[in-house]
């Protein structure tokens, strides 16, 4: 009802007061006050009267300037509370382009409602000053923003603006010079200096660069004593002294930039909490309501101390320094680090994890399972166990816990072949207090003997050599460890005699990440477990063991003395009443090439092979499991070989010729190849071999020889007849001498051609001619002007007398003519010596080709084919040559009286024959005749 009253009474005065204005003169703002700085400029002012509509218009002014630099309209803004006052109070800020102490400027106000105004009401905000300077002077400016400075002189003096070698000022009075700088980063400490030479001197001012706060998260909490509140104090402002950002936290000023603290008790129920920022570059304020019942943060535990302690438990028992006791559940968190004392230098145990532990009104507690003889550092933190918000500060004390009985030894013992027994055990000389002494003791029960040793607390190994005693006989071995509160229980193991190297096959086993993987089968007897048992293959005595419990049978062997390279055996025993052995094994944890050579690589020749041979690596150079060698030759006539047998210690080359040859054998691991050796040798060339090979040689040949020999002679008539056929001898008959005239003529010897021979009636006609005709004596030749010279004749009759009778022919043609089926031949006497016609046989004539063979003898009066056996008759050529002849001087010849004249090839004072005719082989023969026919048809 009240609201609605004041709502009422607020717009009716609105009405009046705009009811008063109206015709009314407009009243003058009063009081103004003007604040300036660097470039900015804030205006204070009040009036009398009240009204929403009212408006205000503000000016600024530059020295003797009526134009304005900044013109703005300003509405009224009046809250609520001016309502109730006689006057009203009036606020407005401007930031200039140009610092405001660079020139004289005033700011002018008045009224305006609606079309009337008010007078004007004018304050200077400054004045030109009349000393040299830089303005602003130390002001401070955000990071990326563009700055003008301004340099003040006395008229007519010269001068330059300088800022980190730029020089770029503008005159906006002869006295005053502007700059303008842009700041893209922050200045350092100290700020950046702005200088102006004139010349009476150096002026300047220093400008600060830096970032607003940007502080953030504000979180309060309380201690029951007081209220902490802290924040993110967010990017860094990079203003400091004068210009660093200041805090206030509800009021107070904090003396953190992170954290405030404010003393006494903290209200109940949810309180506002305000913390405000402010730097000249700008101010930023957090709130937070909260109740702080749910943000308690206890005080440090006070007083820590230890009441009681035992090798085993210690308890503890603190105080809270509060004026009022913990009346609720507390909780408490203790970490136990193991530290070193002044004892001497012993390995640190593990520390154990952080314990826990809650009650109401929380102030002692009971630290159990602690290790004997050990050093802690207790630190503790507490917090409230309902609404839990945060721990406190740490407590912290040290103690030691007292000594225990030791630990029983971890026991093992070796027995070797010389009846002596190395017994060894873990060290325990930290174990639950200092050790004293390690005692001893073998006893054998075979015939009771029992004798004792005393050990130093810093051995853990000794020799008992048993002496007499049978190596077949049982031992039992004890050992006991003791401190200055007494003795440990003792472990005891039950040696067998004849413990020691056994006829055991020995297994490969390949180690992985670090270890070995080992897996052995299950022994129904066992009753204690198994015992793991290895060492270097090199060094018996430095043995590490592992106990395994009974039914498991698979252990992972792992220990930071393993080293790559190096063998390892491993042997598994079953734990009985006494030790059974169950396997033996061996490995490496990482196999490695070789590290040495083959040793005494040699390379010798039996006969005709070849053979290498090598000695086994050392084993200490191992490093792996040798899985072959690899032979290599530099000859590409000999291929590398690969061994896969370990064992092998030669390779065999067989028949290798006579050279120089390098071998290299290489022996490798699964990882890959060693160290390489090399030898040579020189196969020399062996004489007794080469000999050998030239008798073998010879001898195969001769044999062979003998061979083609033989079948020579066996098969020499077809060899004879096929390679060298006999040419039949010529022989003369009486067929060619008759009474009309001879049929010799003397001529020389001249060129041949083709001759043509009158056609033939059928292949059996032809063979019998063929058949008929004579061969001259083997080394004769005819005359082969003489064959033309007939051959011509010869054709010529049978053109001449192809009617007439046969008995006009000489006997022995007409004999021949008269054969059934034979060719028509007719031999004519040499009508001239001087012409000769040329011969061109008839179209319907055939004639097949004949070959001219050798001349008679000089010595003969006439030349006559005569028959020829069949087996004596010459291969004969594809064709028969026609002589061409040069004619000689007749002569008087007493056979040739009959005739005209000679013919022009033949000559009488030479009396050698012409050309004869010689028979073809009958199947030459025949086919040469049939290719004549194609050819005329």
């Amino acid at each position: 009802m009240c609201s609605r009253l004041l709502w009422v009474l607020c717009v009716l005065l609105q009405v009046l007061g705009h009811v008063c204005l109206i015709g009314q003169e407009l009243p003058v703002p009063y009081e103004l006050k003007v604040n300036a700085a660097g470039w900015s400029l804030s205006l204070t002012w009040k009036s009398h009267l009240y009204s929403k509509t009212l408006l205000y218009e503000v000016q600024v002014l530059q020295e003797d300037n009526s134009v304005p630099v900044h013109h703005e309209v300003l509405r009224n803004t009046v809250n609520q509370d001016a309502m109730s006052q006689t006057f009203t109070v009036h606020h407005w800020e401007w930031i200039s382009y140009l610092p405001l102490n660079c020139i004289s400027h005033s700011v002018r106000i008045r009224s305006q409602f609606e079309s009337q105004t008010s007078q004007w009401r004018a304050i200077t905000v400054t004045d030109t000053p009349e000393e040299r300077n830089v303005y602003p002077t130390d002001s401070v400016v955000l990071v990326g923003s563009q700055v003008s400075f301004c340099c003040v002189v006395q008229k007519e003096d010269l001068i330059s603006f300088n800022f980190e070698h730029l020089k770029n000022e503008t005159w906006i009075r002869k006295n005053v010079a502007v700059i303008d700088v842009q700041y893209l980063n922050a200045t350092r400490r100290s700020g950046n200096n702005i200088h102006c030479k004139t010349s009476q001197g150096t002026i300047g001012s220093t400008v600060f660069v830096g970032y607003p706060p940007d502080d953030h998260d504000l979180q309060c909490q309380t201690d029951l004593q007081s209220v902490t509140c802290f924040w993110n104090i967010g990017r860094i402002t990079d203003l400091f002294g004068l210009r660093k950002t200041i805090y206030t936290l509800n009021g107070s000023k904090c003396t953190k930039s992170n954290q405030c603290n404010l003393r006494g008790h903290p209200p109940s129920g949810e309180s506002t909490w305000t913390l405000v920022a402010e730097n000249p570059l700008g101010r930023v304020v957090l709130n937070q309501t909260v109740d702080l019942s749910h943000r308690v943060v206890l005080q440090a535990p006070q007083q820590l101390k230890i009441l009681e302690r035992t090798s085993r438990n210690a308890r503890v028992s603190w105080n809270w320094n509060m004026s009022v006791d913990v009346d609720f559940g507390v909780q408490c968190e203790v970490h136990l680090n193991c530290i070193k004392d002044d004892r001497g230098d012993r390995p640190l145990p593990t520390s154990p994890p952080p314990r826990r532990y809650s009650g109401v009104g929380l102030s002692r507690l009971l630290l159990e399972d602690l290790l004997p003889d050990t050093m802690y550092e207790l630190k503790m933190h507490c917090g409230k166990l309902e609404n839990f918000w945060n721990w406190s500060s740490c407590s912290s004390t040290s103690f030691r816990t007292t000594e225990y009985y030791p630990d029983t030894p971890d026991l093992w013992v070796q027995r070797d072949s010389n009846n002596t027994l190395y017994v060894m055990w873990k060290p325990l000389s930290w174990s639950n207090g200092w050790l004293t002494e390690y005692k001893v003791t073998w006893k054998n029960l075979t015939d009771g003997m029992e004798q004792t040793r005393k050990v130093e607390p810093s051995y853990h190994t000794t020799d008992i050599n048993l002496g007499e005693h049978s190596p077949h006989h049982t031992v039992m071995v004890t050992v006991t460890a003791s401190n200055s509160v007494g003795s440990s229980s003792p472990a005891v193991i039950i040696v067998p005699g004849g413990l020691g190297d056994h006829m055991l096959a020995i297994s490969r086993v390949t180690g992985t990440d670090g270890g070995f993987e080992l897996y052995w089968s299950p022994h129904n007897g066992t009753t204690c477990g198994y015992v793991v048992e290895w060492h270097p293959a090199d060094i018996k005595k430095d043995v590490e063991w592992l106990k395994v419990p009974a039914g498991q049978t698979h252990a992972r062997i792992e220990s930071a003395s393993f080293v790559a390279g190096k063998k390892y055996n491993l042997t598994i025993y079953n734990c009985q009443a006494s030790l059974e052995l169950l396997e033996r094994k061996e490995g490496y944890i990482q196999e490695l090439v070789p590290a040495a050579p083959v040793q005494d690589l040699t390379v010798t020749t039996k006969r005709t092979d070849t053979v290498l041979s090598w000695g086994r690596i050392p084993p200490q150079s191992h490093r792996g499991f040798i899985r072959g060698y690899i032979i290599r030759c530099d000859s590409p006539d000999v291929k590398e070989v690969n061994i896969t047998d370990p064992d092998a210690l030669e390779y065999r080359f067989l028949g290798l010729l006579p050279n120089t040859y390098k071998f290299t054998v290489t022996a490798y691991t699964q990882i890959g190849e060693g160290a390489p050796k090399e030898v040579s040798i020189n196969i020399p060339i062996d004489a007794h071999k080469v000999l050998m090979m030239i008798f073998i040689t010879i001898a195969f040949i001769s044999f062979f020889l003998i061979i083609v020999t033989i079948v020579c002679y066996r098969y020499r008539r077809w060899l004879k007849f096929m390679f060298h056929s006999e040419v039949p001898k010529p022989k003369i008959t009486s067929e060619w001498t008759t009474e009309k005239g001879a049929l010799l003529m003397v001529t020389k010897p001249c060129i041949h051609d083709q001759l043509h021979i009158v056609e033939k009636q059928d292949k059996t006609a032809k063979l019998k001619l063929n058949r008929e005709m004579s061969f001259p004596e083997e080394g004769q030749y005819a005359p082969l002007q003489f064959l033309e010279s007939y051959m011509l004749g010869l054709s010529d009759q049978l053109r001449a007398r192809s009617t007439h009778s046969p008995e006009s022919l000489p006997s022995s043609l007409a004999q021949s003519s008269k054969s059934p089926g034979s060719n028509e031949v007719t031999y004519t006497k040499i009508q001239n010596f001087l012409e000769v016609s040329p011969y061109r046989p008839e179209p319907q004539m055939k004639a097949p080709y004949l070959e001219i063979l050798p001349t008679l003898p000089k010595t003969m009066d006439s030349y006559l084919p005569q028959r020829a056996s069949q087996e004596d008759r010459p291969p004969a050529e594809d064709h028969l040559t026609r002589p061409v002849c040069t004619s000689s001087s007749p002569s008087s010849h007493p056979n040739l009286s009959s005739h005209s004249a000679p013919s022009p090839c033949c000559a009488i004072s030479n009396p050698t024959y012409c050309p004869t005719l010689t028979t073809l082989k009958t199947e030459k023969m025949i086919k040469m005749t049939d290719r004549i026919d194609s050819m005329s048809v």
